[in-house]
């Protein structure tokens, strides 16, 4: 009894700290039920995070120095005026007041096309700062994608870990009773106990982890993510490996990746950049003008003169104390570094599309698996639970069972956000991510059209595409060296006549291959030949899938239509109401109709074959509604009874 209070009270602590949690997110957001998109946070990051203003400002500030180094080309006028009180002991007038007045304008005639290349550089480099915003931008689009999707993945996580809690909590009550009452062994108790303190700790784990991706969120956003988040499909990312290939992405981006393309403008830069520095070996010649006026004359005497000059200026450095050629060697280093930042720029692109490319890739191929185990898992614990119940199965199996299944389970969900994350990685690689989301930077110029020279760059001078997934021949997956159909796995004869007709194991076949017994779980309610649908009256305890002794007669109905046909099969779906979240109905729905349908296969002695189970939520209601009266209806339970074809 008090190892059952000791656990209880780690158990309740868990659950305590799951519910505090989901309260405290839903009570930052005001406990708004409105579902908010991923646009709209990745709208407020770009034109509110302060990184992103910064870039902006420094755009602002690069298109400022244009206009500064163009005034080089203007006239500069001075005006000089005094008024002095003079006192002195020589001259006629010993005291006296004295006003000068002058205006000067010079213009610049030649300087060594100085300011012509300063111009330049600086409409270059403000190409470089647009691309830097639009970088920027992308960058920020991104991190505000995953941190979103983040969050929607550890909350999802967070619900199978206290769904997969929840259950070892209902297994540790009845192993306890069972031990009270002296037919259970305590041995069982004790390693219940220890799954349901991994259990919790799964929990706290999931909530540790939530709390990080919402700190995150938080620091890109500014607040946090609200309680309801529309999920994310980013189609326009979809990758066909059949018919879009690595080389093809790779030059796509090329020409739109914003840091690569700041990156080759910045070179450009530099160079103008070479030419300034160059100037500094020419002369310098400039057209002066000047008109002056003042009330005493050279002897201080009260005379009013006057004088205006007109002319050319010519200056000529002979020597600076090498200062002008360490500035050439400056400007020829910059230009270096400037190609250097090009080739890095340009290889962590070429990184992240064939990374990003291979994921879409092969995740997409994991998913059908990834899906197979959990369904497989799921069916597997559903059978156990009936068998353990009634003493063909042991503690230890039951709970391998459940565990089996929540990890499976968080294996699909993580692989599902993963193929979505890479393919925004792709994107924001290729420079489109914002873009493909609809987002803009409000008041930006498009200052491509200011710049002093359209660039056009062939990356295959710097990093080329490279094919870098695995060729079919090294992939154990797909390696099938006669080319017989059968991969190497699973071949038997890896030296099999070519064309020659070849059974599973991929040896040629003698005789012709058994048809394998048809099976309800090849058809769905949608391809199937129905010949009769009942209506299963039972009724589950709320969030429960258990079926009570007192229904089971209920399927009487069922077992007798398909007894009177041997041929017959039958597909139990279960349908959920539409309130609450979907996902959970979802699983709730399935797991109902798979306790119905082992309930089928233990009491009438049902072949597995004839009997499938399928969930479909809340996508199939009777009534579109959230009434009470709708939600009795939706939540069901239907038998249909199909047609298998004959083996014959």
């Amino acid at each position: 009894m008090m190892l059952m209070k000791t656990v209880l009270s780690k158990v309740m602590l868990g659950v305590s700290a799951a519910v505090l949690a989901n309260t405290a997110v839903a009570q930052s957001n005001g406990n708004n039920d409105s579902s908010v998109n991923l646009e709209d946070y990745v709208r407020k990051v770009v034109n509110e995070n302060p990184e992103v203003q910064a870039s902006w400002r420094q755009l602002q500030v690069a298109m400022s120095d244009v206009d500064i180094a163009r005034g080089g080309f203007r006239p500069q006028v001075d005006v000089l005026a005094s008024s002095a009180y003079t006192d002195r002991n020589y001259g006629l007038d010993r005291e006296y007041m004295g006003h000068t007045g002058q205006i000067t304008l010079t213009q610049m005639l030649y300087d060594g096309f100085l300011t012509s290349s300063e111009v330049k550089r600086f409409k270059q480099a403000q190409v470089v700062r647009f691309f830097e915003l639009m970088g920027e931008i992308e960058q920020k689009s991104l991190d505000t994608s995953l941190a979103y999707m983040d969050v929607q993945l550890f909350r999802e996580l967070l619900k199978l870990a206290e769904e997969n809690l929840i259950t070892h909590v209902d297994v540790f009550k009845q192993i306890e009773e069972s031990v009270e009452a002296g037919v259970g062994r305590r041995a069982d108790l004790e390693q219940i106990s220890g799954r349901l303190s991994l259990a919790e700790s799964n929990v706290l784990t999931e909530l540790s982890n939530l709390h990080d991706v919402t700190a995150r969120f938080l620091r890109l956003v500014g607040e946090k993510p609200a309680q309801n988040l529309q999920s994310v499909t980013i189609n326009s990312a979809f990758v066909d490996a059949n018919v879009t290939d690595i080389q093809s992405l790779l030059t796509s981006a090329y020409g739109t990746n914003p840091q690569f393309n700041a990156a080759i403008y910045n070179i450009d830069a530099q160079r103008y950049a070479v030419d300034s520095a160059k100037s500094l070996y020419h002369p310098q010649v400039n057209l002066t003008a000047s008109y002056g006026a003042q009330t005493r004359d050279q002897a201080a005497l009260n005379n009013t003169i006057t004088e205006a000059s007109v002319g050319v200026n010519f200056s000529y450095n002979l020597y600076n104390g090498g200062s002008d050629r360490a500035a050439i060697r400056q400007a020829l280093s910059q230009v270096d570094l400037a190609k250097d930042l090009r080739d890095k720029a340009c290889i962590d692109m070429r990184q992240t599309v064939q990374i990003a490319y291979n994921d879409i890739i092969n995740i997409s191929e994991q998913l059908p698996s990834l899906n197979a185990h959990r369904l497989s898992s799921d069916r597997v614990k559903s059978a156990y639970m009936d068998q353990f119940t009634i003493g063909e199965r042991s503690l230890l199996d039951l709970l391998d069972s459940e565990n089996e299944y929540y990890e499976s389970s968080r294996a699909y969900l993580e692989a599902q956000y993963t193929l979505e994350k890479a393919r925004v990685r792709l994107l924001a690689a290729s420079g489109s991510l914002a873009n493909t989301l609809g987002i803009t930077k409000e008041g930006v110029p498009d200052v491509l059209d200011k710049a002093e020279e359209k660039i056009t760059y062939d990356p295959n001078y710097v990093c080329p595409a490279v094919r870098t997934n695995f060729e079919d021949e090294l992939n154990i997956l797909k390696r099938d060296t006669d080319g017989d159909g059968i991969v190497d796995l699973w071949d038997d004869c890896v030296d099999s006549t070519p064309g020659a007709v070849v059974d599973d194991f991929g040896c040629e076949a003698k005789e012709p291959e058994l048809v394998p017994e048809p099976s309800a779980a090849d058809f769905t309610l949608d391809n199937a030949n129905i010949i009769e649908s009942f209506n299963v009256n039972i009724e589950f305890s709320s969030n429960s899938t258990e079926v009570l002794p007192k229904y089971e007669n209920s399927l009487q109905d069922v077992i007798n239509a398909l007894n009177n046909d041997p041929n017959s099969g039958v597909i139990i779906h279960g349908h959920a109401s539409l309130d609450g979240d979907a996902a959970y109905n979802q699983r709730l729905s399935e797991r109902r109709a798979k306790a119905v349908a082992s309930l089928l296969m233990t009491k009438a002695n049902i072949e597995a074959r004839r009997i499938t189970a399928v969930g479909y939520g809340e996508s199939r209601p009777l009534v579109d509604e959230e009434s009470d009266a709708a939600n009795a209806r939706n939540r069901r339970i239907e038998a249909a009874i199909i047609q298998l074809p004959s083996n014959e």
